[in-house]
């Protein structure tokens, strides 16, 4: 089975991250990112489309509206993906010490 393309992936994670934030359409996320309410549809959907990329400065507002980080956005797998939301609900000393034992169970192996 081919990998799927950076663009798949993140058309992927942005209509999951959409539905789990509960924007129910593809014209609201585009309002909220501040788009004109003509073109937020159309721009949110050519994404989810897999029509056009987007730009890092997008990709991070994108991220602020939904709520997520942006590596969510383009994680490369589901597990990568749950993770990385699992990680932001943490505070950065739980994160630390997450970081510590990964390590030393590394060093172990």
């Amino acid at each position: 089975m081919p990998k799927p393309s950076p663009r798949s992936l993140f058309a992927a994670r942005l209509k999951q991250a959409r539905e789990l934030r509960g924007i129910a359409s593809q014209r609201a996320l585009g309002v909220l990112m501040g788009l004109d309410k003509k073109l937020a549809s159309s721009r949110v959907n050519r994404y989810e489309t897999e029509v056009s990329g987007i730009d890092l400065d997008g990709l991070g507002k994108l991220a602020d509206v939904l709520g997520v980080p942006m590596a969510y956005l383009v994680a490369e797998d589901d597990a990568t993906a749950a993770f990385i939301l699992a990680l932001k609900k943490m505070t950065q000393a739980e994160r630390r010490e997450l970081y510590k034992q990964l390590l030393s169970s590394k060093s172990a192996d």
